[in-house]
């Protein structure tokens, strides 16, 4: 199940740069199986008012983003996911851009 999420509240900081988003036991870098486009993730710190939250979320294009730049996410869902007894929550976005400068202004 993936359940979308409203970011429209929510800044977002990248806070390390952009990775391959690799599959361990095969040493490669993953690929987006329904569009063959090969993963990326980014870790970012997700801000509202009530604090901050570090997030690692995928895309399917490298990011053109430095750290401390301030984001948007787009199509962000949240995947919760089971294995064995292990339990999370994944995050993937359909992409993201650089915010606007009044938005990195008010933080």
């Amino acid at each position: 199940m993936r359940i979308k999420m409203d970011t429209s509240m929510i800044r977002f900081m990248i806070t390390k740069p952009a990775e391959p988003k690799m599959d361990r036991e095969a040493g490669r870098q993953k690929v987006d199986k329904a569009t063959g486009a090969l993963l990326w993730q980014v870790q970012l710190m997700a801000l509202d008012d009530t604090g901050g939250e570090i997030l690692t979320v995928t895309v399917d294009a490298e990011p053109k983003v430095t750290v401390g730049e301030f984001v948007q996410l787009h199509d962000l869902v949240a995947i919760p996911w089971t294995q064995g007894d292990r339990s999370g929550v994944a995050f993937r976005a359909g992409g993201l851009t650089p915010a606007g400068k009044h938005q990195a202004a008010a933080a």
